[in-house]
């Protein structure tokens, strides 16, 4: 192997695996979910913003970081369909993907 492939290899981040992993689960879920491909796109650009938001893996976030991220969204003031297919997206995917079925997602 040569060196600029080692090089390569030691900067790849190793939870990108895990991360990859919960995309496919998550994709899976929406695909079950009866969802079209615009939905599932859409779905998925709102957890990758989030992930965007903290830099970190979805699955180590808090309900509190969670909550926060709405919170701020909501605050930025989008069209209510938009903060609801954010809220609807990030509930598919903690309720379904990481199995956290958190009060910021239940129905009050």
């Amino acid at each position: 192997m040569s060196k600029r492939n080692i090089n390569q290899q030691s900067t790849i981040n190793p939870d990108m695996a895990s991360v990859n992993a919960l995309k496919y689960k998550f994709i899976t879920s929406m695909e079950l979910a009866g969802m079209g491909p615009k939905s599932r796109k859409r779905y998925l650009f709102s957890v990758e913003r989030l992930i965007r938001h903290y830099w970190r893996s979805p699955a180590e976030l808090t309900e509190k970081q969670v909550h926060d991220y709405m919170l701020e969204r909501y605050r930025e003031d989008p069209a209510k369909t938009t903060f609801k297919l954010i809220h609807y997206a990030l509930r598919l995917f903690f309720r379904e993907t990481l199995n956290r079925d958190w009060e910021i997602f239940k129905k009050k």
